[in-house]
């Protein structure tokens, strides 16, 4: 979309026949200054031409193009937002002023501007403009979501139900409720556990991309004949934020939330109070992603004794590091609508796509000796992965396919650890999506030993 967006701007022709003539070559210089890079520059010249010819359209544009380029969000913003209110009747126009109002988190603004580009179109509208569209009608829809998933493990097996609904009240907020019920059966033993959870999250954005989310939540257990339960009322809040054009910051906290990572965990009622953070690096045009982490958190399960109030302990620290990098995508393909993950938190996207990543984890575990005897965890680990992931979409985006696999190896305790897993995303309308989810490994790296199996399948419309 850039490159066609500068090749009209300097293209000249019929669109701006009418606009006065600019002084001889200094749209074309200022072209020239932009392919090269030279953003400021370009600006400077074309802020001085507008100085003395504040009509001419090629140099207003120019000038959108370059505030664009350079990440100036704000003054690109101001620059079409005048070209939107001083040529109503043109849909390319309209388009990039719904653009960039997306870009700033207007949402409501950005389905008002490309609705208005598809009527100036006269049913000649892009797959383009129809996407962002269906994109900006998600997003400020009401969304309800039923995920249902399954897991096992040597120990036990699980079984989850939840519904949930995000309720949008502004351009760049919205409310999550998601209840969930899990039932899980132990494998060795006739132990049965059912646990609900009860979860609200108000979620905000700014027109950075910049984002937190944070709410309570709700955890009863109930073990099989046993009258009493265990109740815990915790809450988590996650963040993330931009340091520039190339960082991005992510940081989550929690208190007393479900662990709920593996069928035995669900089984023995664990739970969770943990802090974490992630730095990420983009470069090449966002090919390359490299990113470090940590995480610390304190784990805990009900105890053997079924009378007892005293919850065994234990506590785990996780260091990551690692790379993804991008070997093949294709711009534009992607499955359509606008939907969130299965918290109703965050915005998900499927877009055709290979990708190749490593990682290396160091995970540290101590466990008091009643945690040990019903949960084993891997005292230390040193795990370098490497993986691959593939996404295919349909031409009309209403059909999308993932594989991804994962071979690693533990220096630490001399183990080779694999897992691999698909999925296949069915969208019949833009605000209707089915997902169907597997993945099976032989453990899972933060120190759970033993092959597990997961299951999802999801249902989310817009309402």
């Amino acid at each position: 979309m850039a490159a066609v967006a500068l090749a009209l701007v300097t293209a000249g022709g019929r669109a701006w026949a009418q606009a006065p003539s600019a002084p001889a070559g200094t749209v074309e210089r200022a072209a020239f200054l932009v392919k090269n890079r030279s953003f400021e520059q370009a600006a400077t010249m074309l802020r001085r031409l507008l100085s003395v010819d504040p009509a001419n359209r090629r140099a207003k544009e120019m000038l959108a193009f370059d505030l664009e380029s350079m990440g100036d969000l704000k003054g690109e913003r101001q620059v079409r937002s005048a070209l939107a209110a001083e040529i109503p009747d043109d849909p390319r126009v309209q388009t990039d002023y719904g653009r960039v109002l997306e870009r700033s988190g207007d949402v409501g603004g950005a389905l008002r501007a490309y609705r208005r580009a598809r009527e100036l179109s006269a049913g000649r509208s892009t797959p383009e403009l129809e996407a962002a569209i269906d994109r900006m009608s998600g997003r400020t829809a009401l969304e309800v979501g039923t995920p249902l998933a399954v897991m096992s493990d040597p120990d036990a097996t699980a079984s989850s139900v939840q519904a949930g609904a995000a309720v949008p009240f502004g351009s760049r907020r919205h409310l999550a409720l998601l209840g969930t019920r899990n039932v899980a059966d132990g494998r060795t033993d006739p132990g049965r556990m059912t646990s609900d959870v009860l979860a609200l999250t108000f979620v905000q954005r700014n027109g950075a991309g910049a984002s937190y989310a944070v709410g309570p939540r709700l955890h009863v257990v109930a073990p099989r004949g046993v009258a009493r339960r265990d109740l815990a009322v915790g809450g988590a809040i996650a963040g993330r934020a931009f340091l520039g054009p190339s960082f991005e910051a992510e940081a989550r906290a929690e208190v007393e939330t479900p662990w709920d990572e593996a069928a035995v965990t669900v089984l023995r009622g664990g739970r969770t109070t943990a802090a974490e953070g992630h730095l990420y690096s983009h470069s090449f045009s966002r090919r390359l992603l490299l990113q470090a982490g940590a995480r610390r958190r304190q784990l805990s399960i009900l105890a053997a004794d079924p009378h007892s109030t005293r919850r065994p302990k234990a506590w785990q620290s996780l260091w990551v590091a690692g790379a993804d990098i991008v070997l093949w995508s294709k711009p534009g393909a992607s499955v359509r609508g606008e939907m969130l993950d299965e918290s109703l938190i965050e915005p998900t996207s499927l877009s055709s796509a290979l990708t190749l990543a490593y990682r290396h984890y160091g995970v540290s575990s101590q466990t008091t000796p009643e945690f040990a005897e019903l949960i084993g965890l891997a005292p230390r680990g040193s795990v370098d992965e490497g993986s691959v992931a593939t996404t295919v979409v349909s031409p009309r985006g209403n059909l999308g396919l993932e594989l991804r696999a994962g071979l690693a190896r533990d220096s630490a305790r001399q183990a080779r650890i694999w897992r691999a897993g698909g999925g296949v995303i069915w969208a019949p309308m833009p605000a209707t999506r089915f997902a169907l989810r597997y993945e099976e490994a032989n453990e899972v790296a933060t120190g759970l030993v033993g092959q597990r199996r997961t299951g999802w399948l999801s249902f989310h419309v817009d309402l």
